[in-house]
């Protein structure tokens, strides 16, 4: 581009023998530099460098886990209208209390594996993260609980497995969001639909959940049969597990 707009205006301004010289120039340039048409100006120059730059920084990552602990504080109740459009959808709403996990196994330890509630008072975000609101939570389905295909995943993958899930819901309901719970969540839906229905809602395997326990390990929450109780247990969190799942709950976020 220099080299070109120089050769222009030396012959717009008469100087016609340096405008040939400046020809010349320009050919022995492109010979030694074939992949280079012309030297850029100061300015596209400097605009190359920064497209260059915004090409090559890394796409920042999203801490899922964090971002999903700290959307729990603005959930809503669901109207009556989005409770009935997504009970279509096979999704059932539950209630959940701003209890911990420890709480919730004191209130009823026979629903509960024996020394739960030891298990849990033992590991601190069992014992000490409650739920910063009471509301209802959607769950699907015990048939199609779980995401398909998301057992033996690492709990990064899962997240992002329900992130999808939920972008697909926000298209129809765009104040809902499909989230990992944290162990409280789903041994408070899987107590609640107990009583309302008399069966369980984790019957054969376990949700993984938002909580770290111990040297690594996620939480994974559930059971391996419907006669078994409830029960947390640690896998680690960059590994899968055959019967440890994504299970998305839906909730809706204040406006």
């Amino acid at each position: 581009m220099a080299m070109n707009y120089s050769e222009r205006e030396l012959r717009r301004l008469g100087d016609n023998d340096l405008a040939k010289m400046q020809a010349v120039i320009h050919g022995v340039f492109k010979q030694r530099h074939p992949d280079m048409k012309d030297i850029a100006l100061p300015v596209q120059a400097k605009a190359a460098r920064e497209a260059a730059k915004t090409l090559e920084a890394p796409t920042p990552k999203v801490d899922l886990r964090q971002q999903t602990y700290d959307l729990l504080s603005l959930v809503r109740e669901p109207s009556a209208s989005e409770k009935e459009a997504l009970k279509a959808r096979g999704i059932k709403f539950l209630p959940v209390t701003s209890s911990s996990y420890a709480q919730v196994v004191a209130e009823d330890p026979a629903h509960f594996w024996d020394n739960e509630l030891e298990y849990a008072n033992d590991r601190p975000e069992l014992r000490d993260f409650a739920l910063p609101v009471a509301v209802e939570v959607g769950l699907r389905r015990p048939s199609e609980l779980a995401l398909s295909g998301s057992f033996s995943k690492s709990r990064e993958t899962q997240l992002k497995m329900i992130d999808e899930y939920s972008k697909e819901l926000q298209v129809q309901f765009p104040d809902a969001r499909a989230i990992m719970l944290p162990s409280t969540g789903y041994a408070q839906v899987d107590r609640a639909y107990k009583v309302e229905t008399g069966e369980v809602l984790f019957r054969n395997y376990f949700a993984r959940a938002l909580d770290n326990l111990s040297g690594g390990d996620a939480a994974g929450a559930g059971r391996d049969d419907p006669s078994d109780r409830f029960v947390v247990r640690g896998w680690s969190a960059g590994d899968g597990d055959g019967p440890v799942w994504a299970v998305p709950a839906v909730v809706f976020l204040r406006k």
